[in-house]
């Protein structure tokens, strides 16, 4: 019996200490919130951080903010509305409330230069264009305007950048120059869809306000990279050699090489035909001139491997596009981009998919990922006895202006 009095005293200390808690944690987080750095901003403030966003005066505020719940565990943010009264247009500021490791904070964003787009199409003050579409979405009640290009060749690249071009120069003629609205540039490339999977690979993602021959120097440079990597052969003619050979060249490239050495000493050991000790670099490595390796890390495309082949003096029937060769077993390996409906892959989500494989000896082998069609080093050791390795160095974004498995 007084063990059960003693249990029970237990339970009953412990059930007031989390009414004590339930009390205390609504003040624990008030405290929170006032000890972090947060600035309580009022419609003055608004005002202020419109006017200087806009560099316009006669503006009007909305007498109160709309609460966003950001999602079921988020903060309560504050959507604030302003009109200039000028030009009629609608933007909004955001005080937005987020967690920032110890404490919390709060920042002003708004939807300016995305509003300032959207009324420009609505007045008819930008020019209508055939190879652009518009996506318009909204977050936390700011509204977001991001414009897409498709090509599929060097041309139509060209076009879609006179097109860019030529809506930027509209909106400086309406007064609003330097306009921060996203736009994608997307290469349509053959495989872009060929088993429901998108890398971007051959995108450039930049900002209408930064629209320069440097951002279109960038769009082609990106263009280049994946068809150098999958091996476009038609669509390799439309750069010169001085444009591939910088790309190969270039520090965020990555390269394939033949042996990985121990310096200058240790090129010999590592040569092979058709490769001389001279070639070899400080470290001993003797890369392949004009391949490159997946610009995301992805590893050695089927055409590309189709060219090490050919450079290794193994014989190869057919193209970079779908080709055969004798493996060191004995085995004839069939190789095709064409090779992209093998069904029972399961993607990420767990969902049913069509993908890639290679043929040995008439028998379909899957690639390891459902969307693959590059090979890692490792896995071309294995298929053709060839050592080869890349050369992975710090990557960036691929941005104009700032790139799943």
């Amino acid at each position: 019996m007084k063990a059960m009095k003693k249990q029970d005293q237990y339970y009953r200390d412990q059930f007031y200490i989390l009414r004590r808690l339930a009390g205390v944690l609504p003040l624990l987080l008030i405290a929170l919130l006032a000890a972090g750095c947060v600035r309580k901003y009022v419609r003055s403030d608004i005002r202020s951080y419109a006017r200087k966003l806009t560099g316009r005066s006669n503006l009007e505020v909305s007498e109160g903010y709309r609460e966003i719940q950001e999602d079921e565990e988020g903060y309560l943010d504050h959507l604030w509305t302003v009109t200039d009264r000028d030009s009629g247009v609608v933007f909004h500021i955001l005080d937005d409330y987020y967690w920032a490791l110890e404490e919390v904070e709060n920042q002003l964003l708004d939807d300016y230069d995305s509003s300032v787009f959207l009324h420009l199409l609505d007045q008819n003050a930008i020019p209508e264009t055939r190879g652009l579409y518009l996506k318009q979405s909204s977050q936390s009640g700011l509204v977001q305007a991001e414009i897409i290009c498709r090509f599929t060749d060097g041309q139509s690249l060209q076009d879609l950048y006179e097109e860019l071009k030529s809506i930027r120069k509209a909106a400086e003629d309406a007064g609003y120059p330097d306009l921060k609205v996203k736009y994608t540039v997307q290469y349509y490339h053959p495989l872009r869809e060929a088993v429901q999977y998108d890398t971007g690979e051959g995108d450039t993602t930049g900002n209408l306000g930064s629209l320069n021959d440097e951002a279109f120097a960038l769009m082609r440079k990106n263009y280049l990279a994946c068809v150098l990597d999958y091996r476009f052969e038609d669509r390799l003619a439309e750069f010169t050699q001085e444009e591939i050979e910088d790309l190969v060249h270039a520090p965020d490239t990555v390269r394939i090489y033949k042996n990985e050495g121990d310096g200058p000493e240790g090129a010999d050991e590592g040569a092979t035909a058709g490769a001389p000790a001279e070639t070899a670099d400080e470290n001993g490595r003797i890369y392949y001139e004009g391949l490159i390796g997946n610009p995301r890390y992805a590893g050695i495309s089927f055409g590309t491997l189709f060219e090490l082949l050919t450079r290794e003096g193994v014989k190869v029937s057919g193209n970079a596009w779908h080709y055969a060769f004798k493996a060191p077993d004995g085995k004839t390996i069939e190789i095709s981009y064409d090779f992209n409906d093998l069904s029972g892959f399961n993607d990420s989500e767990g969902k049913l998919r069509k993908g890639y494989y290679y043929v040995r000896d008439g028998l379909k082998v899957r690639m390891k990922a459902y969307y693959a069609n590059h090979f890692e080093a490792s896995e071309i050791a294995a298929l053709t006895g060839l050592t080869v390795h890349e050369d992975r160095p710090y990557k960036g974004s691929g941005e104009a202006e700032e790139s799943e498995e």
